[in-house]
């Protein structure tokens, strides 16, 4: 009977395996698989298969297209065939083999399919099923995107050309996003590029519009550092204030810089940016926005001058990194103060630290859907919004990012993990729908049918 050889790996058996063993099959004969040794696997793969030897082995005798398994190197060559008595050797796609005294039999691999797929398939799996395992209605960092994962690979920032390229595309994606004309990346969180901003943009006059919890963690933060930086005593408003202000045209040459939070997370509070900075501008002041909340949420962050966000909220990449964004003019007028190396823009500018660079590599391939993360969260809200809308907090100046309900009384199940705002009122709750950025096995705002409210009986 005639000898039919078909060298194979299946490292993971696959559709493309089974037909190409039944193609081996049909031409007539004894079928012997030559299976790739587990050491030559690492060698020329460079990564052990996930199936051991013997393991591939049973897997291939189960098959009805095999008749026979043995052992062989990863390139076979004519010794190898005749030794075992081959009549033909069978393979698929480009050949390296050496085979010149036994017939080659040459067939098409079959497309969409490679062991590859199948362990990428198997990462967005494993990161789907643990995202439904652990819904997380809260601002961030949320759930993860397989391709955070998959992207990721070992990096050196400064001579490595396809960091340098993903850097380069990433950042152009994020510049773009918040319409400044530059952009730094530092290691840390959107408080860290709010350290590093502060310090180095901000100039003479100062206000702080308070509107919630980080604006008045910005204030503070500058004013610890107002006497270092040379700045006058930071003044401070409320956002209802400011917008009176301007309004009635007070605020008209007092103030150099403006300084906000675009969404207050906690309280659920989004200003009028459109509104807010044509305040600043008729006011003649530069504008400094807080937008760890708002980017790729929320319109106009081009009306700043300044932008401070983080990697790890609406734009879907993994924690560890902070962003700026600023308009290359300014840097003409920086603060004057000597910066200590870790707060210095140039630090950042001129790369003189190690960057975030695995947090950069897990926004490769999501930066480019920035849009369908936003339209994915904006369907979460309006669900939420529908089912709830009854007992809003407020009805004006509403988030993307999360929404903020009085009296609601909501229960979570057991696989949800609520937001617990560091600031919150009496009977307020706030829940957050970014976990919904990205595709799951649920349809955006799909999620909130498990909650419940919680029955209160009235004294």
């Amino acid at each position: 009977m005639k000898r039919i050889f078909v060298d194979m790996s299946v490292c993971l058996l696959h559709q493309g395996h089974v037909r190409l063993l039944q193609q081996a099959k049909e031409l007539g004969g004894h079928v012997v698989v030559i299976l790739t040794s587990d050491e030559e696997v690492l060698k020329y793969k460079g990564y052990p298969p996930e199936l051991s030897f013997a393991e591939r082995k049973e897997v291939l005798l189960g098959l009805k297209y095999v008749d026979e398994v043995i052992e062989g190197p990863w390139l076979i060559e004519d010794d190898f065939l005749v030794k075992h008595g081959a009549d033909c050797l069978v393979h698929s796609g480009p050949n390296f083999n050496n085979v010149s005294k036994v017939e080659l039999v040459s067939l098409e691999r079959t497309e969409g399919v490679s062991s590859e797929e199948m362990r990428q398939r198997a990462v967005s799996s494993i990161v789907i099923g643990r995202n439904s395992k652990k819904c997380l209605l809260t601002p961030g960092p949320t759930n993860l995107h397989p391709q955070n994962l998959l992207d990721i690979e070992p990096v050196f920032s400064r001579s490595d050309s396809h960091y340098q390229e993903v850097t380069r595309r990433v950042l152009d994606a994020i510049c773009a996003l918040a319409g400044q004309d530059s952009i730094v990346a530092v290691p840390g969180s959107a408080t860290t590029a709010i350290e590093v901003a502060t310090s180095n943009f901000l100039t003479g006059r100062v206000l702080v519009v308070v509107s919630g919890y980080y604006s008045r963690r910005m204030l503070s933060m500058i004013e610890a550092k107002q006497d270092w930086l040379g700045l006058a005593p930071v003044a401070s408003m409320t956002y209802e204030e400011y917008m009176a202000a301007a309004a009635a045209g007070s605020l008209k040459d007092k103030f150099d810089w403006v300084v906000c939070a675009y969404t207050e997370t906690a309280d659920a509070f989004a200003l009028d940016m459109e509104a807010f900075a044509a305040a600043a501008r008729a006011a003649g002041a530069r504008l400094m926005v807080d937008a760890t909340g708002s980017i790729n949420l929320e319109d106009h962050h081009e009306l700043a001058d300044v932008n401070m966000f983080s990697s790890c909220k609406g734009l879907g990449g993994l924690t560890g990194a902070g962003f700026i964004t600023y308009n290359r003019a300014l840097l003409g007028s920086l603060n004057k103060t000597r910066q200590p190396f870790i707060l210095d823009l140039a630090t950042y500018i001129e790369k003189k630290t190690t960057s975030p660079a695995h947090t950069i590599l897990s926004m490769d391939t999501i930066s480019h859907t920035f849009a369908q993360q936003r339209e994915r969260i904006r369907r979460s809200k309006q669900e939420f919004m529908r089912l709830f809308g009854d007992v809003l907090f407020r009805q004006t100046n509403q988030p993307l990012l999360c929404t903020k309900v009085k009296n609601a009384h909501i229960e979570l199940p057991d696989w949800m993990i609520g937001y617990e705002p560091r600031s919150i009122e009496a009977d307020c709750q706030v829940v957050c729908h970014l976990f919904d950025q990205f595709p799951s096995n649920r349809e955006p705002g799909e999620v909130y049918g498990h909650l419940r409210r919680r029955a209160v009986e009235k004294s």
